[in-house]
């Protein structure tokens, strides 16, 4: 008897100490542990929203070198580098990022409809298998398009302009250019001068749109009819002031606008060369 209870005892102790094929099981357990762990300190990048906002009014037609389609295409052949560039640092599969074009209002011309369809990429809703694709072809399909675009603007002469202030104001830009869950960056394409021939409002000194005439008012703004942007991020570029006079007053009344609708981040730049414009871009969009 006294044996036996020495035998089961001594058992005990071993198996107690992780005797046998305890030692391994601990740790394959604290291995996978630690793994978890480390997964959980993995921080995956916001997804970026995109949005390029152009200005099709008689802005096209200004006596620029390079000329304005030239610039406008060199920004956004840039803009899709980033893109990309983003989405393969994420590893393309797993890439959620979107990217589109969009006027405003919507041209009734069907050609430039069309070729705007083709300036959208959603890798969300992209097929893995096609998701490499998409990004190989983007940039060649995004000058297509874009040329297109602004030659038939150009031939037809027929400039009623854009209206960025309806855009924010009647929440458009809500719909067009944000959504939960991804970083929403705004890129708009204009000479600063924010006009539509079907949208001309006016209390007091401030407007729905600016000109060189609402320049020259004393104290004069643009009507903020709504706040809540802070999940947006707006860069304003190509911004065109007709004479040096009207520069200190545009830039005033456009940041003092996108303040007033508290946007989350604001940049507007002057036109430029693209190598000069290309840091101001790279530090607002990476």
């Amino acid at each position: 008897m006294k044996h036996f209870l020495f035998f089961a005892l001594l058992m005990l102790y071993l198996c107690s100490c992780g005797g046998g094929n305890g030692n391994p099981k601990k740790g394959e357990d604290a291995s996978k542990e630690g793994t978890d762990k480390s997964d959980k300190n993995i921080v995956t990048p916001t997804p970026l929203n995109l949005t390029v906002f152009i200005d099709l009014s008689d802005r096209v037609e200004r006596n620029l070198v390079p000329s304005q389609m030239g610039r406008d295409t060199a920004i956004i052949s840039l803009l899709v580098d980033y893109f990309v560039e983003g989405c393969v640092q994420q590893k393309i599969i797993a890439a959620k990022d979107r990217m589109r074009v969009l006027f405003y209002p919507t041209p009734t011309n069907d050609a430039i409809v069309n070729w705007a369809k083709d300036l959208e990429v959603d890798m969300s809703a992209t097929k893995p298998a096609e998701k490499k694709l998409v990004l190989k072809d983007m940039k060649k399909q995004y000058r297509a398009s874009l040329t297109n675009i602004y030659h038939e603007v150009q031939s037809q002469q027929n400039f009623v302009g854009c209206d960025i202030w309806e855009f924010f104001s009647n929440k458009k830009v809500d719909v067009q250019c944000m959504k939960e869950g991804y970083r929403n960056v705004l890129v708009i394409l204009t000479d600063g001068y924010l006009y539509h021939e079907n949208n001309k409002l006016k209390v007091g000194t401030a407007y729905s749109y600016v000109l060189p005439q609402t320049l020259k008012v004393p104290n004069s703004s643009l009507i903020v009819k709504r706040k809540g942007l802070k999940n947006l991020e707006v860069l304003m570029l190509e911004v065109n002031p007709y004479t040096p006079k009207q520069r200190g007053p545009l830039l005033s009344v456009l940041e003092t606008w996108f303040s007033a609708m508290e946007v989350g981040k604001t940049c507007i730049v002057e036109t430029d060369i693209i190598s000069n414009v290309k840091p101001y871009i790279e530090a607002f969009v990476k």
